[in-house]
């Protein structure tokens, strides 16, 4: 089933990222900064919530599926990715080869985000999902295929499991001598749980009544506009830090169940939902390329900002209809 206004929380994911980006060029912000992380965090749990039909097919087929899965994904997100990756490392300052093959394999913050020079920064997002895409349908081909009667787990139970597990290490993990942001936050092995509850929020989406989903995002959206009022907080308290990754994940997923229960029926709704919900993904990948040709472009900021967008809006549709298109037509389809 289709949800439109999912495709406003992308669209909305992906401008929130890219408009904080810019103004954190422009003018240094914790603020920013903080809201540039929500707007990411908003990216993972819908991936998780958006791919969890697939992932239930891979359940009951995994070895006739698994194949059209990662073909699907992979045909989808990475050519793209390739695309935004050499024009970085042309423009940006790559390092050496070694440090390019990290990029290009996603393995460059498996434990951390600590490659030097960092020089396609959003690529760590990136690589949190891609591996997500290997680590759950294999965990269902494993749980699915052993004969150990207490290991045969459906994908709920392997969702929940690497979330609690995840939760556990990364509060025993943290500490004075770590950087939250750079060596947890943007780690792939420490993050693979945000897409879990993308997956749990979809499996359980008919199952919760709608006053207790309001209810969850309420309790938690209150905590998060209060680390946004305060966004130090994150990086001089430990137990802000523990607290925030969750909290994420529970009210971002409260609120995409919310969304699924509403339905809309405008037209035009729906067409500036699937405009915004096609270019999100180029969105993120290109916004930073365009940032410094545009930040001093006119002395007014807010013009520039204005100015930024639309380039990049259009840039990113041209780029939508002549390459991403004809890619997602290509993809194999389930039998």
């Amino acid at each position: 089933m289709h949800y439109p206004l999912l495709n406003f929380y992308r669209y909305f994911a992906a401008l929130i990222v890219c408009i904080s980006h810019y103004i954190l060029h422009w003018n240094k912000s914790e603020y920013f900064e903080f809201t540039s992380i929500l707007g990411v965090e908003l990216f993972f749990i819908l991936s998780g919530f958006v791919l969890a039909p697939q992932i239930l097919r891979l359940e009951k087929n995994p070895q006739k599926n698994l194949k059209t899965f990662l073909l699907r994904r992979w045909i989808r997100t990475i050519p793209p990715y390739l695309v935004a990756l050499i024009c970085a490392a042309i423009l940006f300052d790559y390092g050496n080869i070694l440090n390019l093959l990290k990029f290009l394999t996603y393995t460059q913050n498996i434990l951390g985000d600590t490659s030097y020079p960092n020089f396609f920064s959003v690529a760590w997002s990136l690589s949190v999902e891609e591996w997500f895409y290997i680590f759950l349908p294999l965990s269902i081909l494993l749980v699915t295929q052993t004969k150990i009667k207490y290991l045969k787990l459906n994908v709920l139970s392997i969702c929940i499991i690497t979330i609690l597990l995840l939760n556990l290490i990364r509060f025993y993990y943290n500490s004075e001598e770590i950087n939250w942001g750079e060596d947890i936050r943007r780690s792939v092995l420490l993050r693979l749980d945000s897409l879990c509850f993308g997956v749990v929020a979809y499996i359980l989406k008919d199952k919760l009544k709608k006053e207790y989903v309001i209810f969850c995002i309420i309790f938690t959206i209150l905590p998060l506009f209060y680390f946004l009022t305060e966004p130090l907080l994150i990086s001089k308290s430990i137990f802000a830090q523990n607290l925030f990754l969750p909290l994420c994940c529970i009210c971002f997923s409260s609120i995409l169940i919310f969304l699924a229960y509403t339905q809309t029926c405008l037209g035009l709704v729906k067409k500036i939902g699937t405009f915004g919900a096609n270019i999100s993904y180029s969105m993120y990948l290109f916004h930073i390329f365009f940032i410094p040709f545009t930040l001093n472009l006119f002395n007014n900021p807010i013009l520039s900002l204005i100015i930024y967008i639309i380039f990049l809006k259009l840039f990113c549709w041209v780029f939508f209809i002549y390459f991403e298109k004809p890619l997602l037509e290509s993809r194999p389809k389930y039998t």
